[in-house]
């Protein structure tokens, strides 16, 4: 037995990329799945005084507090090489596959789609987003963009589970929302190697029949002296550089380690 501890020599890590499909009725502005809400509020903009008449959205925000949120977030007016300012709103997502992404002015009153990050994991997966209000369907393009049959109608914030629709219409606040999340899984695998001559004597307690009277010295039960017997390996831990413990890998039965043949044990989980 080399000891009890020893240095994993391969590692690797997988990424896989999860999606989850939604589908979400709205009513009275709100729908919710497993207990996570989905908000529709009313952006609305206005430059009065607070606590004029139709100021308060259904979810009780404030209508201009919402637009003006929405606006400066997404919407803000940004220079940049491309030629993007002038008196010309716009702005460039280059965090998508390169693509750019058309943001079409906020109208003087739109309706926002607020979903929960919990919900949406890592991002709404492109192109997933249908909402469908009555006879109406709006679609993502893939790049950002709400479509509704050939015109521009709104846009898709992945990252941030925010969709914008640009229309005062209150059908949002009874709607269905269809989409899928995207979750990012990262695999570790670890080989643990243990050769012939390493981990052949066991630390378990059960070893021990009894302790000698006034004597350290501990009697084996008889079977540990048997040439035919070898420790079982049940479960590997996994410890970082201070010994602490960080992971357990329990095997589904337990291997007799053998003085003949080096074992390797190939270690999995996700996180």
């Amino acid at each position: 037995m080399s000891g009890a501890f020893k240095t994993i020599a391969t590692k690797n890590i997988t990424r896989h990329t999860a999606h989850k499909s939604y589908a979400i009725s709205i009513v009275g502005a709100s729908g919710s799945f497993d207990d996570l809400e989905v908000f529709v509020y009313t952006g609305k903009e206005n430059t009065g005084e607070y606590g004029l008449a139709d100021t308060a959205t259904t979810n009780g925000y404030n209508k201009r507090d919402i637009y003006s949120s929405v606006n400066t977030n997404f919407y803000k007016m940004i220079p940049g090489p491309m030629g993007l300012g002038g008196g010309v709103h716009g702005h460039v997502d280059l965090t998508h596959k390169g693509s750019l992404r058309t943001i079409i002015d906020p109208l003087p009153e739109s309706q926002v789609i607020s979903i929960p990050h919990l919900m949406i994991g890592d991002g709404i997966k492109p192109g997933s987003v249908l909402i469908t209000s009555g006879s109406l369907k709006y679609v993502d393009d893939l790049n950002g963009n709400l479509i509704l049959g050939a015109t521009k109608s709104g846009n898709v914030f992945y990252e941030n589970g925010i969709i914008v629709i640009h229309t005062a219409s209150l059908d949002f606040h009874d709607c269905t929302l269809n989409f899928k999340n995207t979750h990012v899984i990262e695999e570790h695998e670890y080989m643990c190697n243990a050769s012939k001559h390493e981990f052949n004597a066991s630390t378990n307690h059960s070893v021990i029949e009894t302790m000698a009277t006034g004597s350290s010295s501990a009697v084996m039960h008889s079977f540990v002296s048997s040439s035919a017997w070898n420790p079982y390996v049940t479960s590997i831990g996994l410890y970082d550089n201070d010994y602490n413990l960080l992971a357990v890998g329990k095997l589904g039965q337990a291997i007799k380690k053998s003085e003949k043949y080096d074992t390797s044990y190939v270690i999995r989980f996700d996180t």
